[in-house]
């Protein structure tokens, strides 16, 4: 049994803010800057040299945006971010 996805319910496609970057002259990489759909930019850098792929998230905030009736809601939240990746939680475990 398949599902249909109604065109209205797809979110839009990422935005690129800017595909021209400060880099150094031997730099052979491409760059480009993109917004999502939910407003977060992320980086791609292509490198055609490589098999390899990666990510990474930089959540520009810490404990010093902790509301005073709140410490700890920072690092709470950056625990929050990780728990649907298996890799992370079998790391911490040590397993």
């Amino acid at each position: 049994m398949s599902e249909s996805i109604s065109t209205s319910s797809r979110l839009a496609p990422p935005s690129r803010l800017t595909d021209r970057m400060q880099k150094p002259q031997l730099d052979d990489r491409t760059y480009r800057v993109i917004e999502l759909p939910n407003k977060l930019e992320a980086l791609l850098v292509h490198d055609a040299e490589t098999d390899k792929a990666s990510a990474a998230m930089d959540v520009n905030i810490g404990s010093f945006s902790d509301a005073d009736d709140m410490p700890g809601m920072a690092h709470a939240v950056e625990h929050l971010l990780f728990m649907g990746t298996d890799k992370v939680w079998r790391d911490a475990r040590g397993s």
